[in-house]
């Protein structure tokens, strides 16, 4: 007789985990490879976290870490002008989005999302025995006028991503103000901001003042990407108060490891590094575009760090080969949107790598 699971697990969606540098090297026998497939800042950490990490990183491993993230918690306040019974911090976002569902979502009650979108949401809403309402994309981005008309008695959470992940398309502030205007202030309506920083001045959206007028708001950030901070997984939540009491009775003790938390804090000392790297990132994508409208290869216009690429029905061929040159991209496939791939931005020198080769691979097979 076998051990029985819970039959919900069956119909649990796969997260898809881009593949790792070592992998590739191995399979493939390569010296060099570049992991272009999972939107981290390839620039990494500023060099005051990089420093900090070198000479303190060992220091107080024995004890156990501050479970409530005070260091963190009160620089984020004083950042952003709010107060910390306002914030909560998270083995990265994905943790926050579970303990989310995890508090508001019964069972047969339902959230609003865009088709494709993270999959953690989904995942999260499953898990507590309810399901997801998925609305496709709309020219690449988020239909948030019929997101917003789908809303029905059950639903209970309404999650929005700004940058959209994996198209990069941007949500307007008229779009998002309609959005809290219509929703009934009984549904939560969170905006997961991973990739924030990325986004030109005249695009943010403060959504975190916001917060201060919309008690049914969260808006969800993270070191994990312009940061650099991918490895040490630390990802935060604004909202009203009585939103985060509530999540808090249900985060697991010590969530947020003793070296995160006080990385956290110097990269928020240092926080101008991330415009630097968005500069730098825009840059870069403007060497793409330009690149791949000389050639005719289809792109969508991006306001995060990577950028979804028309690849055709060749999509397989051209991820194959791309990987044998010593090049990780992400499949659309893995992403709900087949014939195509996303690709990190990285720095210039592995940028010009990666376009001449894709653009030669390209061409052997449509030109």
């Amino acid at each position: 007789m076998a051990v029985k699971f819970k039959p919900w697990l069956n119909q649990l969606p796969e997260y898809v985990a881009g593949r790792t540098i070592e992998e590739i090297k191995k399979k493939y026998n390569l010296k060099n490879v570049y992991k272009l497939a999972s939107n981290e800042n390839i620039f990494g950490p500023c060099r005051q976290v990089r420093d900090f990490i070198k000479n303190n990183g060992a220091e107080d491993i024995n004890y156990y870490p501050d479970s409530d993230c005070r260091m963190v918690r009160e620089k984020i306040t004083s950042v952003f002008g709010i107060l910390p019974e306002n914030v909560i911090l998270g083995n990265g976002t994905d943790q926050i989005i579970e303990m989310i569902c995890d508090c508001f979502i019964n069972k047969d009650e339902n959230i609003v999302i865009a088709d494709p979108t993270f999959l953690i949401y989904e995942k999260s809403a499953l898990k507590c025995g309810g399901n997801a309402i998925k609305i496709p994309l709309k020219n690449f981005r988020q239909d948030i006028s019929k997101m917003s008309d789908s809303v029905d008695v059950k639903t209970r959470i309404l999650f929005l991503t700004n940058p959209h992940n994996p198209t990069g398309t941007n949500i307007t502030k008229e779009e998002f103000e309609n959005v809290m205007d219509i929703i009934s202030s009984d549904i939560l309506i969170v905006m997961d901001e991973a990739y924030y920083e990325y986004l030109p001045e005249s695009d943010k959206i403060d959504t975190i003042e916001y917060t201060k007028k919309y008690p049914n708001l969260m808006t969800l950030r993270t070191f994990s990407k312009a940061y650099g901070l991918a490895g040490l997984r630390v990802g935060y939540g604004i909202a009203d108060s009585k939103i985060i009491s509530a999540l808090n009775k249900i985060r697991l003790p010590f969530n947020v490891s003793s070296i995160a938390q006080k990385t956290a804090v110097v990269a928020l000392e240092n926080r101008g590094y991330v415009n630097d790297v968005r500069d730098k990132i825009s840059e870069e994508k403007e060497k793409f575009y330009s690149i791949f409208k000389t050639e005719g290869i289809k792109f969508i216009k991006s306001y995060s760090n990577f950028i979804l690429v028309k690849s055709g029905e060749k999509n397989a061929e051209i991820i194959e080969e791309l990987l044998q040159n010593g090049f990780i991209v992400r499949p659309g496939e893995n992403l709900g949107i087949p014939a195509h791939i996303r690709v990190t931005v990285s720095t210039p020198e592995i940028n010009d790598k990666f376009l001449e080769q894709f653009v030669k691979i390209y061409k052997n097979y449509y030109c």
